[in-house]
């Protein structure tokens, strides 16, 4: 009884405090550039769920704006995801050895995706497993925003948590998008000068 009245328990992914981002930024710098590494990179710098970033193709990308069709995302509906400079920069430097039409093929066959572990055996590789997983970008990035003061209608709309009236969901899907440029490119902006910090 208590299941057909209440809502589905929230699930919690794991997530760093952001004291400790710009550690976990400067020990990813140190391994090679390989997809799973720039797809770590574009997670955070998107607040993509893993399995949108993994379908990522060419034709999704206009200029600096990600339209994400909405077969793809959990709510069936197309989600705008602006890109910040660092974004464009890094997806250039992708585009540059393009080899299929996903952004992230996967290793054996180019006309599939990425596997859907790539990211979080990374995350293990480098000493983060079971602290941290693709999903918890999108923690770590709403939490900053909060604390930032931004505006939280404009960054729920980032994390493509829409309203459950698809009308209302499909009339707002661009709605914020000035504000979300700006959430987005100051969180890349934090994420650069976190990376450069040394702690004494």
């Amino acid at each position: 009884p208590e299941k057909a009245f209440g809502r589905r328990p929230v699930q919690h992914h794991a997530s760093l405090p952001l004291a400790e981002v710009g550690g976990f930024l400067r020990r990813l710098a140190l391994e090679p550039p390989v997809l799973s590494h720039q797809a770590c990179l574009l997670l955070l710098l998107t607040w993509a769920r893993t399995d949108e970033l993994r379908g990522m193709r060419w034709d999704e990308i206009e200029g600096d704006l990600w339209r994400i069709p909405g077969p793809r995302m959990k709510r069936r509906i197309e989600h705008l995801v602006p890109l910040s400079r660092q974004a464009i920069a890094l997806l250039e430097a992708l585009r540059a050895r393009r080899v299929s039409e996903f952004v992230f093929p996967n290793d054996r066959r180019l006309d599939r995706p990425m596997s859907e572990n790539s990211v979080l055996y990374l995350i293990g590789r480098i000493g983060y497993g079971g602290r941290l997983t693709g999903h918890g970008f999108r923690t770590m990035g709403s939490t900053w925003a909060n604390e930032a003061g931004f505006n939280a209608d404009a960054i729920e709309r980032q994390l493509a948590h829409a309203p459950e009236d698809a009308i209302r969901a499909v009339y707002n899907q661009a709605q914020y998008l000035p504000e979300r440029r700006k959430i987005l490119q100051a969180w890349a902006d934090w994420l650069d000068r976190e990376r450069r910090f040394q702690p004494s």
